[in-house]
């Protein structure tokens, strides 16, 4: 392992900077003449605007409607919406500080540390300052021991024209500008300074109105402790592409400041956001694939502890009710949760009410296999009674609700498909493969945690695996076969017809692994034909977070030559100069995903976003080893066979044990 990574100035842009962050605060530090610092913080939020479910919009209702005008858009159109409720709860830009050097004098390189957290920055003097966001404490601390830093501006996001212009749409004031930064008035939440003040060692940033530095040392050396357990005892693959192994160091540690233990849960782009623009899709939670790609890797890695903020969220008051509520508006039942599409950290939908962000239960499905993969990971018997099971059983309630007296979804979606393809009337089907493996693998797990906590079972679940199919299958034209075979279809009578950044109707092989094991040979003709067929339509319209989803796919279905392929592309297509993944493509080349915003400035519309960041990590580390459901462990099932020496080390599987191993040598499991 590199026990640092170093980049060259200028770096012209916040997402081409050095992030650094403590799982709450958030900072880039980037620039070219200066030294700019754009700041953050994941609890910055406009609140206002956020939708539940309404009372009057039945589910009943909504399956009557379906089965009298079929899943025609008409299902979006009949749902109840306050019209007197505009906007959405947002995210807000804050600002940056710029740091500015005595005449003659430029910043030349950064380099940051991982096993201390501290980022070195070197100036063109040779003159270095030392940067440090400690955990637990809201603080950026600059020292400068040469006193090179002259003066520091404050550029509050709000004298930037784009955000000005959104703040002043959603009723958001001109932030207020103080000599040492800015204050937001907001209409609803706490108003949010940062300031950034000199002292004798060099400069402090942080947020609100007074700071207390006497703990400076000691929180540098916790900082530094927490860094090198994290360096220490992570997982690690080491190939024999020095660029792979560097890009994998700066992405664990990445995800390990987004999700510090210490901070609050992270979204789209964990606790950082750009000084230049509005938060794309609110900065929110998407927990139909992002969140669970940001957390899902945590465990693997042997860090399960960076789990628990996002846990904490969803048990707050405020979501559990936000959850329950529309589990009551649905079905009329108490003991259901019902997780939304698209929301803020108070469990309230950011977009609109409609079948694609209300009708996707699998959303708490995904979310409820990070709970399992925790205590399985962590073996808290405490953590499955009080948490993990009252969650999952509370998602289950959901489905158990939708399900019909033959075991039927009779409407639901599949994740963003009727989005992806507006030729087709529909926004919704009967059994979506996607919810089909979702709810089968629910029932196998509280089976599974009812037995570990000695509770009865609902007799449900076993029905649930015993009548409800691992996906609904379609027919369409195979041009090898030349007739019509059978295949994994989105939902009742629709096939994959177009490129699709979601690859959920083969949940059932990743993320639920629902399928059997092993898989009996009529099964396996229509999984091979689905897999075929997907790998037909292309990746033209794949997202930054799609590949690694795919990878993970190729890797379980024993393609091992395909993830690498695939990852080569995704480096030069979604990883930029500073290593961050982002979500528009960097050229119009292979991938034309929103192609007419491709061509934009990059200083003006680059979006990070932390899921690729994740999906990476645990993409890599199932490219090395995964576990099949009846236990057997497959090692380097997606590495190519050129790379003879790739290994892994540490990665951590149920039960507490690490696995370290080489292709061609020993497995070891301790």
């Amino acid at each position: 392992m590199n026990g640092s990574v170093t980049f060259e100035f200028p770096l012209a842009r916040p997402h081409c900077g050095v992030p650094l962050a403590n799982g709450d605060f958030g900072v880039l530090v980037w620039g070219e003449e200066t030294l700019c610092v754009t700041v953050n913080e994941s609890g910055l939020w406009d609140h206002r605007a956020g939708r539940l479910i309404d009372g009057r919009d039945r589910y009943a209702d909504l399956v009557a409607y379906a089965k009298a005008h079929g899943c025609d858009r008409g299902l979006s159109a009949m749902m109840h919406r306050d019209a007197s409720v505009t906007g959405a709860p947002h995210r807000l830009a804050a600002g940056r500080f710029e740091f500015r050097f005595v005449s003659g004098i430029v910043p030349r390189e950064a380099k940051l540390d991982y096993r201390t957290g501290r980022l070195c920055v070197r100036l063109s003097d040779r003159a270095e300052l030392m940067l440090v966001v400690v955990m637990k404490h809201n603080i950026l601390y600059v020292e400068d021991p040469g006193r090179r830093i002259v003066a520091v501006t404050a550029v509050p996001a709000s004298d930037i024209p784009a955000v000005a212009e959104f703040n002043a749409s959603c009723g958001v004031p001109p932030y207020e500008k103080l000599p040492d930064g800015w204050r937001i008035a907001l209409p609803e939440d706490p108003a949010y300074t940062v300031r950034c003040v000199k002292t004798d060692y060099g400069w402090k940033l942080f947020p609100g109105d007074a700071c207390d530095d006497s703990a400076r040392e000691s929180e540098k050396a916790f900082t530094a402790r927490w860094w090198e357990h994290v360096f220490s005892s992570a997982a690690r693959v080491t190939t024999p592409d020095p660029w792979w192994n560097e890009f994998y160091d700066f992405c664990l540690y990445k995800l390990a400041a987004a999700t510090a233990p210490y901070g609050r849960a992270a979204g789209l782009q964990g606790p950082w956001h750009e000084e230049y623009q509005p938060a794309q899709w609110s900065g929110d939670f998407h927990f139909n694939v992002n969140v669970q790609m940001i957390y899902g890797p945590l465990c693997r890695l042997g860090l399960p502890e960076c789990q628990l903020p996002l846990f904490d969220m969803i048990e707050s008051p405020a979501f559990q009710e936000s959850m329950k509520h529309n589990a009551r508006a649905l079905f009329g039942v108490s003991d259901a949760l019902w997780q939304t599409h698209a929301v803020d950290d108070r469990g309230r939908q950011c977009g609109g009410i409609s079948a694609g962000s209300i009708l996707d239960p699998a959303c708490g499905a995904w979310t409820a296999l990070l709970y399992y993969d925790h205590f399985r990971h962590t073996g808290d018997m405490t953590f499955l009674r009080d948490r993990a099971f009252p969650y999952i059983y509370g998602v289950m309630r959901g489905y158990e609700e939708m399900l019909d007296d033959a075991f039927h979804i009779p409407v639901a979606i599949s994740a963003e498909y009727a989005a992806s393809n507006q030729n087709m009337t529909a926004v919704a089907g009967r059994d979506p493969s996607y919810q089909l493996a979702a709810v089968r693998k629910l029932a196998a797990i509280l089976i599974e945690l009812a037995a570990e906590l000695k509770r009865p079972e609902r007799p449900v679940w076993r029905q649930i695996l015993d009548k409800v199919p691992p996906f609904t299958t379609v027919y369409g034209y195979d041009s090898y076969a030349r007739n019509e075979e059978p295949r994994i279809g989105i939902w009742e009578g629709q096939d994959l017809d177009v490129c699709h950044r979601h690859h959920s109707h083969l949940g059932c092989i990743w993320p639920f692994a629902s399928l059997p094991d092993p898989l009996p040979p009529e099964l396996e003709r229509v999984v091979e034909n689905a897999v075929t067929h997907w790998i037909g339509r292309g990746i033209g319209k794949w997202s930054e977070w799609g590949i690694p989803w795919a990878c993970i796919i190729f890797t379980r279905r024993g393609l091992n030559e395909a993830p690498m392929q695939l990852l080569n592309l995704w480096r030069e297509i979604f990883v930029n100069e500073g290593l961050a993944t982002v979500y528009l493509p960097r050229m119009l080349s292979l991938i034309a995903h929103r192609r007419h915003d491709i061509a934009r400035p990059k200083a003006e519309s680059e979006i990070m976003q932390l899921d690729g960041c994740g999906g990476f990590l645990e993409a890599f580390t199932q490219m090395c080893a995964w576990t099949t459901n009846s236990g057997e462990l497959r090692l380097f099932g997606g590495m190519p066979q050129k790379w003879q020496n790739v290994r892994i080390d540490g990665l951590s599987l149920p039960g507490g044990k690490r696995l370290s191993a080489g292709r061609g040598g020993k497995a070891v499991i301790s």
